[in-house]
């Protein structure tokens, strides 16, 4: 009996979802691909290259204006931007099971945009690609660099509103360095699908397409040294140790923490370390705290993507399950010119061949990398 109303219940919400598609399919109209005849619906902005403390480097994105158009988010794998119906290749974004694929796929075109619109005065700049950019790595390697972009060819001063996913503190801070003001902020979790005069939008700076985690590999160098030129200068002042742990166990994401944490931050104790919640410092923090560090040592996460602001020499222990793909931590230390081991260890708990469970370093292990790094 329960299987069958189990059953009676998805049936009904099946059916209660293709009808409420079909309402707004009704009410705004099917989205189609834009085709060759309408490709003259935006104005580009081509730039060619940026200055970064003295050199140019090389970046061929374009910046995109569409009068009169509309964004629409599922806040999880798409997002369209949309004009007369027709959705906007290369700025319109679906990252389906973490790879990117083109407009075709996008879910709009089958389900339509299914959120009451929006009317919103004035220009709005959009900064969404999915759930991604809530991720603190993702919002400093690919929301921030568009922003850069912007802010270094004088483009910014158009731009009324910005578009963002889930809006949280410490993204305010960031933002508030180029002069952007929270009344200036649109969250896209109360604003899935907005209209507005224009719509601006920016090339993702390194991610064009495959799997994310393979294509970090392709961050250009112009993307690591606008952010140290940007952001090294705003650093605040606290108390910091040179030998750091970064202590993973307030993590609101259940992969890559240590299951002997407590036994490894009193061990590292004993030799001079000093445990750091990086979530617990503010951005401002953060880049002091990274910068005047010498050794570096923690489980893999979003808070070793604040290598970037660390100095020439900096050494660093990176504790990572051995098939996961992340190269981010090398390829920052090959460019930066640091020291950098990949301590490769065992999942407890595994749940994703990739990436996800828990690990465990014994002290013996820990004790003897220590000795060979140092």
């Amino acid at each position: 009996m329960k299987d069958k109303i189990i059953k009676l219940k998805k049936i009904f919400q099946n059916l209660f979802k293709k009808i409420f598609q079909y309402m707004f399919i009704i009410i705004y109209g099917k989205i189609k691909l834009l085709d060759d005849n309408h490709k003259n619906f935006f104005k580009t902005n081509k730039i060619d290259k940026i200055n970064i403390n003295g050199k140019n480097y090389e970046v061929e994105k374009n910046v995109y204006e569409i009068e009169n158009a509309r964004v629409y988010t599922d806040l999880v794998e798409h997002v369209a931007i949309i004009k007369d119906n027709f959705i906007i290749p290369k700025i319109s974004y679906q990252q389906i099971n973490s790879e990117l694929k083109d407009s075709s796929c996008n879910r709009v075109l089958i389900s339509g945009t299914n959120r009451f619109k929006k009317k919103i005065k004035g220009n709005i700049l959009s900064l969404l690609q999915g759930s991604s950019g809530n991720n603190y790595f993702h919002f400093l390697f690919d929301i921030i660099p568009k922003i850069i972009l912007l802010e270094k060819k004088n483009l910014l001063k158009d731009i009324n509103l910005f578009l963002l996913p889930n809006i949280k503190d410490w993204q305010k801070t960031i933002l508030s360095s180029f002069g952007i003001g929270e009344k200036q902020l649109l969250n896209s979790n109360t604003n899935r699908h907005v209209e507005a005069e224009k719509i601006y939008a920016v090339d993702h700076p390194w991610y064009m397409k495959g799997f994310v985690n393979y294509e970090i590999k392709n961050i250009p160098e112009w993307v690591v040294f606008s952010l140290r030129e940007k952001f090294l200068n705003y650093s605040k002042k606290i108390p910091v140790a040179e030998k750091i742990f970064i202590d993973r166990s307030d993590s609101i994401y259940n992969h890559c923490k240590l299951t002997n944490n407590r036994e490894i931050i009193d061990f590292l104790n004993e030799n001079n370390f000093k445990s750091y919640q990086v979530s617990k410092l503010n951005f401002f923090e953060q880049i002091y705290l990274f910068k005047n560090a010498k050794i570096i040592i923690g489980p893999h996460g979003a808070a070793f993507s604040n290598i970037i602001f660390s100095n020439p020499g900096l050494k660093i222990i990176e504790l990572i399950p051995k098939n996961h793909p992340s190269i981010k931590c090398k390829k920052f230390s090959d460019l930066l010119g640091f020291e950098y081991t990949r301590v490769n260890l065992d999942l407890i708990n595994n749940q994703n061949k990739d990436k996800a469970g828990d690990m465990k370093i014994s002290i013996p292990q820990l004790s003897e990398i220590l000795k060979n790094v140092l």
